[in-house]
């Protein structure tokens, strides 16, 4: 599920939604009196405007909810939504954060990308501090015969408080 990072995105996102909802009407008065094609015209419109309004609301729950005690990351795609979230709270762009943590937004940006996995504990750490968190790096022990045994992505890797 793609993940809205910024007012522009969101912004852009709402225009499409609109623009959907008034394309699934047209639909919907064009194959009023058959059933069979208004369900397989309709289908793809129904799906895409699920999933734009699923992506409003997440942005807006980002953006005006108290943010939880501590924010798991268990891989990549953890990690990257969670730093989003973060930034998303403290109402700050990615370049407002890489200026305030001393680095590029360039660096904020893949940070933020959900198939990055180029992370540094350092910048991890002064990315989470610049935006008001502790983070912690947990090591969970698997139970003999129970667990991977094998380190690969998308593992319990992270806790970032």
């Amino acid at each position: 599920m793609i993940i809205l990072k910024n007012d522009r995105q969101y912004e852009y996102t709402k225009k499409k939604l609109y623009e959907f909802e008034q394309a699934l009407k047209k639909v919907g008065k064009k194959y009023a009196n058959d059933t069979d094609k208004l369900t397989l015209f309709s289908h793809g419109y129904v799906e895409h405007i699920t999933q734009l309004k699923h992506q409003i609301a997440e942005y807006k729950k980002m953006k005006n909810s108290p943010l939880p005690k501590i924010l798991r990351a268990r891989d990549a795609y953890d990690i990257s939504r969670q730093l989003v979230r973060l930034r998303i709270a403290r109402r700050l762009t990615q370049a407002q954060l890489a200026a305030r943590a001393g680095c590029k937004q360039a660096d904020i940006s893949r940070l933020e990308q959900e198939d990055y996995q180029g992370y540094t504990v350092n910048l991890l750490r002064k990315v989470a501090a610049t935006l008001g968190a502790d983070m912690e790096l947990e090591f969970l022990p698997a139970e003999s015969g129970k667990g991977r045994t094998s380190a690969k992505p998308g593992g319990k890797a992270a806790s970032v408080r």
